[in-house]
């Protein structure tokens, strides 16, 4: 976290910008291991007067779209087959063609992902000479339609950070989910352990990734009271999911504030902010908002 500010900066004339980087976001997935479906990303974001301008999630482990992997449970957990295949090919670059993402988001100009390898054999030189990054395949992406033309609010997929004793240690979610999804929202595992039937759990702000590209439609992020995001938790995400057309706010509908980001170095977000929500926004979120409202039994 710093401010992008050289010798030459002048209060009256220059803007008050901020880089907000995480190295490594989603420091257990991180530690749990590739193979296991471990998911983290290094998520970087340039603030200029309390806005969010561009930002960036590199994902080396997340699933390209439609790929096995992300069928399986854990989300992300790799195949034997894809083990041996890395393996052998080993030689031929860091980033398999199954899986690694980069999403890049400017704003008012939409938010783009490109698979990794295709991103490494063009900084190698493997690809022809006359192509540059930007002619590479990039996807604009777009959210689920939250229009219920592509699904319907009760048929949303929540996607929700594996430690649950951070994220939702009183539980809302799951009751949240019961609300909008109807009685038979949530199953039991092997384990024991309650969770939601149409749901992801992964590390990192790559959920926000998944969001963006119509993968899921709701997440949430409820901490202990008390606890106030650090701005590298949540800026990369929001403009990426922003510039594809979702939505983050805090519990109440609130938009999320970024205005007093860098004055005194401050790094967290408002005090006021109980709570992340992102989702593909219209109906979707204000049922989201409604349905904590419903399982919180006030307005905060």
């Amino acid at each position: 976290y710093g401010q992008g500010i050289g010798e030459e900066y002048q209060p009256s004339l220059s803007k008050r910008r901020v880089w907000a980087l995480d190295p490594i976001d989603g420091t257990k997935g991180f530690l749990r291991g590739r193979e296991l479906g471990g998911q983290y990303c290094i998520a970087l974001a340039l603030i200029e007067d309390g806005e969010v301008q561009v930002s960036c999630l590199g994902c080396p482990n997340l699933p390209l779209p439609s790929t096995e992997s992300t069928k399986v449970i854990p989300y992300g957990a790799w195949s034997e087959n894809e083990v041996k295949d890395d393996t052998s090919n080993s030689s031929n670059g860091l980033f398999s063609s199954s899986r690694g993402c980069l999403f890049v988001a400017v704003r008012g100009g939409g938010c783009y992902e490109i698979p990794l390898h295709i991103l490494e054999q063009c900084l190698l030189g493997h690809t022809a000479a006359e192509n540059s990054i930007a002619d590479l395949p990039w996807k604009r992406l777009h959210v689920t339609a939250n229009d219920g033309t592509a699904k319907l609010k009760h048929e949303a997929t929540f996607c929700l950070g594996v430690e649950r004793g951070f994220s939702d240690p009183k539980g809302t979610v799951l009751e949240i989910a019961r609300v909008i999804h109807g009685p038979d929202a949530l199953i039991v595992d092997d384990d024991g352990i309650t969770d939601i039937k149409n749901s992801l759990r992964l590390d990192g702000q790559g959920k926000y990734g998944l969001l963006a590209r119509g993968d899921a439609e709701y997440f949430l992020r409820l901490p202990k009271d008390g606890y106030v995001d650090w701005v590298w938790d949540v800026a990369a995400g929001f403009l990426c999911l922003n510039e594809a057309g979702g939505k983050m706010s805090d519990v109440n509908g609130n938009a999320i504030d970024f205005s007093d980001i860098g004055k005194g170095r401050k790094a967290k977000l408002p005090d006021h902010v109980k709570g992340i929500f992102g989702s593909n926004g219209g109906t979707f979120h204000d049922e989201l908002v409604r349905a904590y409202a419903e399982v919180n039994g006030s307005d905060d």
